[in-house]
Parts: structure tokens; sequence; C-alpha cells
């Protein structure tokens, strides 16, 4: 390997660390995110994807029959 491609590697890992990876330590944003202060409609975001899902299950379990059973069934022998 020569110098240069050790700096391509280097570049390439650099990019996916900062453009990429999600930080747990910065609320699973990427770098370049939190940098822009985008991190707030992330959150966001995430928020109300969240309470969209949370409704849809709610309508869900709200059009299931009365009588049906929503967890398994208990055997003993």
């Amino acid at each position: 390997m020569s110098l240069e491609d050790g700096r391509r590697i280097v570049q390439k890992f650099v990019e996916h660390y900062n453009q990429v990876r999600l930080h747990s330590a910065i609320g699973y944003v990427i770098p370049a995110d939190k940098l822009a202060g985008k991190e707030k409609a992330i959150f966001a975001g995430r928020d109300q994807k969240l309470e969209q899902a949370r409704e849809r299950r709610k309508i869900k379990r709200q059009n299931l029959p009365q009588n049906s059973v929503t967890h398994s069934p208990v055997f003993s022998i």
C-alpha cells in the first residue's frame, strides 16, 4: 500500500463516521447533523412517527372483535 492508499482509506472512514454512522452518545444522529443543528428537527420527526404508530396500533386494537384472543394460549399438561 502507498501513502495515498492510506489517506484514501482514512478519508473514507472519516466520511462514514461523520456522515453515515449514528452515534448513541448524541441521540442516534450523525455528527454532521448535530453540528448543523438538525437534531431537534430529527427528534421531532421521530416523535411524530412514534405517535402515528401508537395511533395506528390503537385503531387496530379497537377494530379487533371483542372475543378475539390477543395473546398466545397457555397449554398445561
